[in-house]
């Protein structure tokens, strides 16, 4: 299981986050607080609280790609 910390300063980074995931079919989650949503899921993904901590959960190791997708929503302290 592979997981990194996601960041998002409102809703319309929500919303940037789901359509930079959908494009990745791997089964993915995000876990926000006591609540994991599926990430393919744009109801669930706007459910969650950006003043909580989010943490994307992946099975499988992601490849370069992925990580550069993602590498806009991952915190700048722990994107080094």
């Amino acid at each position: 299981m592979f997981s990194y910390p996601l960041t998002a300063i409102n809703k319309n980074g929500l919303i940037e986050i789901f359509e930079a995931l959908a494009h990745y079919p791997n089964v993915m989650m995000i876990k926000n607080g006591d609540f994991t949503v599926d990430a393919h899921s744009l109801i669930g993904v706007l459910t969650l609280d950006i003043h909580k901590p989010m943490e994307l959960v992946l099975d499988e190791e992601p490849d370069e790609s992925f990580l550069e997708t993602i590498s806009q929503f991952i915190p700048a302290q722990q994107a080094s």
